[in-house]
């Protein structure tokens, strides 16, 4: 479960910075060696403190403690065991938000005691002592040096979250018999909501390697907090702009921050959520954006899972709304339950302006696409199957839209038979004894393939069941071959994890699906680029003949090298006889023109139709199935 916040009331103040204190671990003695930073409680909250008064302090943290230093300069300390509300001491005010709204407060009364006599306490302000907090004091010029120690879970608030505090600190001088002359502190707000920030490392690492050079606002967009990285306390995951960002106490030792460009444009993220959607304990980031410009774009929804280094990957993709300015499509998405186990649901919602005569809009080859109002579906549920999201479950629905209430436009010709959509096999369609002949000649150990659906893709209309295992594409059904054979083709990738996708819908117009795969094919660079690991993504088709797979079609659609990526588009746009593949420059992350290590690729290059940048003098490339192949126009 996530919990979504919005921004608070504007703080007045000095922000305090905290620092970690991990590679420089303090030891609480009342000298203050360690320290450095200090920020000067200049302002005046009460009264008016005499020039011999002054107080500064600094803030340091740990995986378990709340360490503060302070320097005191007073020449008139009033101090006794008691340690009552009327006399000197030391003030923290923190304030810890709530993810579900609100914020939770803490005032603490910080006395410091007398050398060699008698110690100090650390006390809420009702008086009750903070359980397992320490207060040491030294004697220093005109004054007195503490040090406190507060562990996080005497702050219960603090143990689920730790981020986004805010905090002052005050010193308060008595004179002596009681009489109060004045508060100073780094801010003079009392009212928790307005409070300067308390900030730790992971926030200024956040402002200072991302919000300032892109010139963002330090107010995100969206946020929730979620326990994303498996510990007990919660991460903020929070939209600035178009980038995703990830911070918490527990998520890479809470001294660094992720942030990953969503790749939205100008539009941003609509919708941002976080919930446990494989079983794991950790919670999903769910994300709905928007991709395109003015009242042309589609809409797509994201499922980001962590990686075992705390970096989100896309384990979900769908469409979910088609806009142009002859109509719309929207499907609804939402979290249910299928067999027990968290599903991701789209459904049919509302259309207009199209019908299935006159829509001709391309179809993204990167994610599933929207359910069209005159499919015969209601909806589709998706569910983690333990190494990815399959389709589980399809709710039959009747269609809508079939002809004649749209806009009219130019329409794309339609094979008389179309393939089914790819779905899980039958008992039926198992067909375990060619299964098992592939297995022994292939030498395959009983491990379950990655990919496994059925659709037809070749001969009649019996449908063929198509599998993935390790980098072999395996083709086999009753009517293929006779029921008695298979066919395979194995991908160019180096690891089976490396094939990110496979799926198939009919691309050339025949009425047989074309099998579509996405992999990740990685190649080291020269010693001239230093000879690193980079990961070119391509599409690869490949149909179905008699007897063997034949690859119809291979391009580029995106090039990483570490945390720098290129990300390309494919449409499949409806043509007079199939479909015509088109490529477009899509996002870059991390380069720009003038930085850009690699040749601008105009022609195929490995194997691959070249990946079009921005900067590109091609600004589409348009494929059309002609001789066996999808042929550049």
């Amino acid at each position: 479960m996530g919990w979504s916040g919005a921004a608070e009331a504007q703080a007045s103040g000095a922000t305090l910075e905290a620092r970690s204190t991990s590679a420089r671990p303090v030891k609480v003695d009342g000298w203050l060696k360690e320290w450095g930073g200090f920020t000067p409680l200049s302002v005046a909250v009460k009264g008016s403190a005499p020039s011999t008064v002054s107080a500064s302090v600094s803030v340091g943290y740990d995986a378990r403690q709340l360490y503060l230093a302070f320097t005191v300069k007073d020449d008139d300390l009033v101090r006794t065991s008691a340690f009552g509300s009327q006399e000197d001491r030391l003030e923290l005010s923190l304030s810890v938000p709530k993810p579900e709204g609100g914020a939770a407060s803490y005032e603490l009364w910080l006395y410091p005691g007398v050398p060699g006599k008698s110690a100090g306490a650390v006390k809420f302000r009702d008086g009750s002592r903070v359980a397992g907090a320490k207060i040491v004091e030294a004697d220093a010029k005109g004054g007195v040096d503490v040090e406190v120690s507060v562990p996080w879970s005497a702050l219960p608030a603090t143990q689920r979250l730790r981020v986004g505090l805010k905090g002052a600190a005050r010193y308060v001088d008595y004179a002596a018999g009681g009489k109060q002359r004045a508060i100073i502190g780094t801010s003079a707000e009392t009212q928790a909501s307005r409070l300067p920030p308390l900030r730790f490392e992971n926030e200024r690492a956040l402002e200072g390697g991302l919000l300032e050079p892109k010139r963002l606002s330090r107010t995100p967009s969206k946020v929730v907090y979620a326990n994303v990285a498996g510990d007990a306390a919660l991460e903020q995951i929070a939209v600035y702009g178009g980038f995703l960002t990830i911070i918490g106490s527990g998520y890479r030792n809470g001294e660094q921050f992720f942030f990953k460009d969503l790749s939205v444009g100008s539009r941003g993220v609509e919708r941002l959520e976080a919930q446990d959607l494989t079983g794991d304990g950790r919670a999903e980031i769910i994300t709905v954006s928007r991709v395109g410009e003015g009242d042309s774009y589609r809409e797509l929804v994201q499922v980001l899972s962590l990686s075992a280094e705390g970096v989100p990957f896309v384990a979900f993709e769908h469409e979910i709304a088609v806009r142009t300015p002859v109509g719309s499509i929207a499907n609804r998405m939402s979290i249910g339950r299928h067999a027990g186990k968290p599903a991701v649901i789209i459904a049919q919602g509302e259309a207009s302006g199209f019908d299935q005569a006159s829509y001709s809009e391309p179809r993204q080859a990167e994610a599933l696409n929207a359910i069209l109002p005159w499919e015969p579906v209601a909806e589709r549920s998706f569910a983690w199957d333990g190494k990815r999201f399959v389709q589980v479950a399809e709710k039959a629905g009747k269609p809508r839209l079939t002809e004649g209430s749209g806009t009219k436009a130019p329409a794309a010709k339609s094979p008389s038979h179309e393939p089914p959509a790819p779905r899980p096999p039958t008992a039926d369609e198992l067909l375990d004894q060619v299964y098992a002949l592939y297995r022994e000649r292939r030498g395959v150990a009983k491990e379950q393939p990655r990919f496994d659906f059925v659709t037809d893709v070749s001969g009649d209309t019996t449908r063929e069941r198509v599998l993935v295992h390790g980098l072999d594409v395996v083709v086999f059904g009753k009517g293929y071959r006779g029921g008695t054979s298979f066919a395979y083709i194995t991908l160019p990738a180096k690891a089976p994890e490396d094939v990110l996708h496979v799926t198939a819908r009919d691309l050339t117009g025949d009425g047989k699906a074309e099998i579509i795969a996405r992999a990740k094919l990685k190649t080291q660079t020269s010693e001239e680029f230093g000879k690193v690991v980079v990961e070119r993504h391509a599409l690869l088709v490949y149909q179905v003949g008699e007897s063997a797979l034949v690859r119809v079609f291979a391009a580029e659609v995106g090039r990483v090298l570490g945390d720098r990526q290129v990300r390309g588009r494919v449409l499949f746009k409806p043509a007079e006889r199939g479909v015509t593949l088109v490529l477009k420059p899509g996002r870059v992350t991390g380069w720009t023109e003038q930085t850009y290590p690699f040749p601008v690729e105009t022609t195929t290059s490995g194997g691959l139709e070249p990946l079009l940048l921005p900067w590109s003098a091609e600004r589409e490339l348009s494929y059309q199935f002609t001789d066996g192949a999808f042929q550049r126009r």
